[in-house]
């Protein structure tokens, strides 16, 4: 037995791993801190801030409406407009969320690719569009750049918002923390000049004219006055932490436009929880409506970005009137953003903002570019929702003139532009929460997979087991006499409660108490296996590739000076000894996942050929929600990429292969390395974490689900049963295919007959509860399961005739019987009963009806009237088929084409503003929507790609570690 490992030279020493340690050819498998001025980090307050969380009626006057009062929730149907079809009277607003990455690598990355990047495509399709969408103005949210001191990147959002101002768009724009020097200051010129040399007060006086009402701090703050359908808009907008003098300024440009509706921009106002979909406080967002928001009428709405995903929240002021604020930001999407914009649709006909999302620039990307995810118009939570606002009597106008109310739905030609020829998916993917512990997709080739569902709740001490489920690589924590950090023993534990939704594995290790100290060891607890355990020494082979998997979180109060550089996940051996070119990191261990000084998921791993070290690096990570990170190296691609919950990010490596490292060094979870010795703990919590051998593909990634429905390829009924079985014919066991693992449970005639388990080789065999028999028609549905997850229900008929047995062929359907049978309608619904007429002389009769191509039984009717009734069953997919009509004895008498339209498309619980719906507008609170929510839901982000080669490993003699506790050579 290895010693596992130790954090002092002393405990150690001990122990010493002596021997030849070969050093193998294994593969295995941002942004700035948003700093309050406060100190405090997102979350809920009490008294009477708005930000009291929105499942509960804050007080007074920032209560969330919750009695329906007018215009004071979304409704829950998707954003298309709720005016009459005749016309209506409406203006379309476009909105630039988080444009930073754009800017960053338009150089870098976008430009080579395609001669421009989403920032330019975004603002070139709003000018191309201003006439026919009716939009005299757009807004961008701040974030303009990544890194505010790179000349590179302001010139690249001058040049996308220069595409505006040539084409006569007037535009708002704000900086956001990414575009000051200090983020924790608040506003001033001198923290911004960067910003300001680019937006200052005079390119905003140029480009945006007569609009243009005031600048505050040269810019840094602006507010602008436009018409459109008969009325005067204020766009009000506030740069990054405004000062309170800046609050002034604002007051006095809303008393001296009285009367006048305000959209209120700022980068950061609210923000949104770990489920993805319910809003929460931000600090600032709080101090603006407490200083201007709450007693100033005529601010409408409130739109920022900041804050990765999309959610919105309905307040009630003052006056009683709704506030609606509304959070979009894209950046963690693919390519920075994906090129994702929100339309806000004012409807003055209908009284109403119809919100809508949608993106111009994936119709630019290159096929192979494309993620699964891709799409001109997106379909997820809050990205299509209506917020009801009745503008006559909040601000006195009368209703639109006809003249006035002769437009088209503007949101529906704006998906329909965006969407001309888009020949992809229609709709974004949706993940979906297991059914239990095993339902996930194991993989053979599987190195080790620790979980933590079945480790006891608490505290982790030196006898806890965390157990490898694929092999026999457990890990441990060490006790805490054989560790010189400053740790407590409460400093590791399990959690089953906030743990990552989209995990099968109902369970977390957390590390609490994790910071850097100014002289000494930092504060940190880690978990290892023993050395020389198999996971230490599988040699992965760059011809095969490998992936790492992990669910991450940073803890909530995550913070750089203490945080920095932390890693979740750590390989053994030390880079000058295994013999790693990495000047800037000799010491650090083999490879490492962690958090940067940005907030930044770094992985950092070597070349087995160059034996150069790659790093890869995601967007800002926003503490306290979960993410599913995998990096993939792909031999044939040659590149290895990191994925953040599916996407993958921008800075990737390629022409790398393999990982270099050194057998039976141990691997580790909540620290990284520095001379095999650990460093630099993990704040925030791991869940179960996978090392696969091979490139796995997206679709085997640990948040995938099987498909558990009827249409899924995988399962099917392959006892015959599609034809009219004989009189006295009986069915006892039923066989069939599905998801290894499920369980399928078959009802007949609406009765349980049975359940059982799908074998390892995807098969299933049910002996049923009772036979089916007796003439007629007998109902069968066949419904997969994993847990509590279930997929739609397979519907067969099984018909018993009245003779011998015959079965229907659709190759022989006759030319002539076509028409001869009428099916009212012609175009239905999977099941609906249809009517079928048939030919005379047949009252009374027993019929039998089938659906082609595969015929699928409709059962048995008598007709009555020449007129025989038949329920398709609900399994029936979508298309052209043909329904054949036959006698008893298998005569056909006819057949007629008919059409199975798709399912009506359910309403997203997350597309309205939640709680319980009346008349079509929600009632309750704005994030309160789904009632069976659970913390720990993935956050929405993105991400690019990267490679690895082969390496043929030199022999390394290590006899007698003398081993030294060292920093790692990285400064903020």
């Amino acid at each position: 037995m290895f010693p596992r490992l130790r954090r002092s030279v002393r405990g150690l020493s001990t122990g010493l791993v002596v021997g030849a340690l070969a050093v193998s050819s294994l593969a295995f498998g941002g942004a700035s801190i948003a700093v309050a001025a406060s100190g405090t980090s997102t979350g809920t307050t009490s008294g009477t801030n708005p930000s009291d969380t929105v499942s509960s009626a804050p007080t007074t006057a920032s209560t969330t409406s919750t009695t329906g009062t007018t215009g004071s929730a979304a409704t829950g149907s998707a954003a298309s407009g709720t005016s009459s079809a005749t016309g209506r009277s409406s203006f379309l607003l476009p909105v630039l969320p988080d444009t930073q990455f754009y800017s960053r690598y338009s150089a870098s990355q976008f430009v080579p690719q395609y001669g421009t990047n989403p920032f330019e495509v975004q603002t070139q399709w709003v000018v191309d569009n201003k006439k026919a969408l009716n939009i005299p103005f757009t807004m961008q949210l701040g974030d303009v750049v990544d890194q505010q001191g790179k000349s590179d990147q302001w010139s690249a959002a001058s040049k996308a918002m220069k595409i505006l101002e040539d084409g006569k768009v007037p535009y708002s724009v704000i900086p956001g923390n990414h575009d000051v020097a200090d983020q924790g200051a608040r506003s001033s010129e001198g923290n911004a000049s960067n910003y300001l040399a680019a937006f200052g007060a005079s390119t905003l006086q140029r480009q945006g004219g007569s609009t243009l009402l005031d600048t505050f701090q040269n810019g840094y703050s602006s507010a602008y006055r436009f018409s459109a359908e008969g009325h005067d808009w204020v766009v009000l907008s506030l740069g990054w932490n405004a000062s309170d003098d800046t609050f002034a300024w604002a007051q006095g440009i809303l008393d001296a436009n009285k009367g006048v509706p305000v959209i209120l921009s700022s980068h950061a106002i609210i923000g949104v929880d770990q489920d993805q979909v319910s809003p929460t406080s931000w600090w600032y967002g709080d101090l603006l409506w407490e200083k201007l928001i709450r007693k100033n009428d005529q601010i409408v709405l409130t739109l920022n970005g900041h804050f990765h995903g999309a959610t919105m929240r309905t307040l009630t002021n003052d006056f009683g009137h709704p506030v609606h604020e509304v959070l979009t930001d894209y950046q963690m999407a693919a390519d920075g953003g994906n090129g994702i914009m929100t339309l806000f649709e004012f409807d003055l006909s209908g009284g109403s903002i119809d919100v809508s999302t949608i993106s111009p620039w994936v119709g630019k990307k290159h096929a192979n570019s494309r993620t699964s995810t891709d799409a001109p118009v997106l379909t997820g939570t809050w990205q299509q929702f209506s917020l009801a606002m009745d503008f006559g009597s909040r601000f006195g106008w009368g209703a639109p003139s006809a003249a006035q109310a002769d437009g088209p739905d503007l949101t529906a030609a704006a998906k329909a532009i965006v969407s001309q020829g888009w020949t992809g998916s229609s709709t974004g993917e949706k993940l979906v929460a297991a059914g239990d512990a095993s339902d996930y997709f194991a993989v053979p080739g599987t190195v080790a997979h620790w979980r933590f569902g079945d480790v006891k709740e608490g505290v982790v001490d030196e006898n806890t087991v965390v157990p490898d489920i694929a092999g026999s690589s457990p890990m441990y924590r060490l006790p805490l006499d054989q560790t010189d950090a400053p740790d407590e023993l409460d400093d590791v534990a399990v959690t089953h409660k906030d743990v990552p939704f989209y995990s099968a594995d109902p369970g977390a290790v957390c590390f609490s108490d994790v910071h850097r100290n100014s002289t000494g060891p930092d504060n940190l607890a880690f978990l290892t296996t023993e050395y020389g355990a198999p996971a230490t020494s599988a040699h992965l082979s760059a011809e095969s590739g490998y992936t790492l998997e992990t669910f991450l979180q940073m803890d909530a109060n995550w913070a750089e000076a203490a945080n920095r550089w932390g890693a979740a996940i750590s390989r053994g051996g030390a880079r000058n000894w295994i013999g790693i070119n990495d000047t800037s990191d000799e010491g650090a261990g083999a490879a490492w996942l962690g958090i940067s000084n940005l907030r930044e998921y770094q992985f950092s791993a070597a070349d087995t050929v160059s034996k150069n070290s790659y790093t890869l690096w995601s967007g800002e990570i926003m503490p306290g929600s979960w993410h599913h990170v995998a990096i993939v190296n792909d031999p044939a691609a040659g590149t290895v990429i990191m994925y953040v919950d599916g996407v993958p990010v921008l800075r990737n490596a390629s022409g790398v292969g393999g990982m270099m490292a050194a057998d039976l060094m141990p691997w580790v979870i909540g620290a990284s390395l520095w001379n095999t010795e650990p460093e630099h703990g993990w704040y925030g919590c791991v869940g179960e974490t996978r090392i696969v051998d091979h490139a796995l593909p997206r679709e085997q990634f640990l948040f995938q689900r099987a498909d558990l429905d009827a249409t899924a390829a995988a399962f099917a009924v392959t006892t015959p049963l599609s034809g009219v079985q004989a009189s006295n014919a009986t069915v006892p066991a039923l066989e069939g295919r599905g998801v290894a693992g499920a369980q399928v449970t078959v009802r007949v005639d609406g009765a349980d007959a049975g359940r059982a388990a799908v074998g390892a080789d995807g098969t299933w065999r049910l002996a049923l509860k009772t036979p089916i028999a007796g003439v007629g028609a007998h109902a069968v549905s066949f419904a997969q399961s994993i847990g509590t997850r279930a997929g739609s229900a397979l519907e067969m008929t099984v018909t018993m005739g009245v003779d011998a047995a015959w079965s229907p062929d659709g190759e022989q359907l006759a030319a002539g019987k076509d028409g001869a049978i009428t099916v009212t309608p012609s175009t239905f619904r999977a099941g609906d009963t249809v009517s079928v007429n048939v030919p005379a002389g047949l009252d009374g009769k027993a019929l039998y009806g089938f659906l082609f191509s595969q015929p699928t039984g409709l059962g048995t009717a008598t007709v009555a009237n020449r007129s025989i009734s038949l329920v398709v069953p609900a399994s029936v997919a979508p298309g052209e088929h043909r329904l054949a009509v036959y006698t008893a004895t298998g005569e056909l008498l006819g057949w007629a084409r008919v059409t199975v339209a798709p399912p009506v498309a359910a309403v997203d619980p997350g597309d309205g503003a939640g709680g319980s719906a009346t008349g079509g507008v929600a009632t309750s609170n704005a994030g309160s929507q789904l009632g069976n929510a659970r913390r720990g839901d993935l956050a929405a982000t993105g991400v690019a790609s990267g490679a690895l080669a082969a390496l043929s490993g030199a022999a390394l003699l290590l006899a007698g570690l003398g081993l030294v506790l060292r920093r790692r050579r990285r400064h903020a």
